[in-house]
């Protein structure tokens, strides 16, 4: 595990925990593709992924998650500047407690001079909250 990956995965958390969701929208490329099992969702610009977080935080707020703590399982080595990464995400309550945890995996690009990568893809392995694509305007199913 690299420690530049880890710094940027924490500065996503932070982001995401503040509320910062526009900062936290900067360190994707769009249009994104996530995907959820059989479900795809693109995320054509900024606004809209900030759209998805801002149901995600609220759902998780609203289930007691205060923070949430990347783990980091496995990272692939980069190869022409883009590697994958597979993070659990942890989802703590106010006492510290892991309520739901998110398996998610991520396509990085690296570009030249940048200190943190850009997110290309997103695909949810098991997500901490699969009710909320239900709630997304920008799911196709496949």
């Amino acid at each position: 595990m690299s420690e530049t990956t880890l710094k940027f995965l924490e500065v996503l958390a932070t982001a995401f925990d503040e509320g910062r969701l526009m900062d936290l929208a900067r360190h994707y490329a769009f249009p994104m593709p996530a995907y959820t099992k059989d479900d795809l969702l693109v995320f054509g610009s900024a606004d809209t992924l900030v759209e998805g977080l801002s149901i995600y935080r609220d759902i998780a707020t609203e289930a007691g998650i205060i923070r949430v703590k990347p783990r980091i399982v496995a990272e692939g080595l980069r190869i022409n500047n883009y590697s994958n990464l597979w993070v659990e995400w942890d989802h703590l309550d106010a006492a510290g407690v892991c309520k739901r945890t998110s398996q998610v995996r991520y396509v990085l690009r690296f570009e030249p001079h940048c200190a943190m990568p850009l997110i290309e893809l997103v695909e949810y392995m098991v997500p901490a909250f699969p009710e909320i694509a239900a709630h997304l305007p920008l799911v196709y199913t496949g």
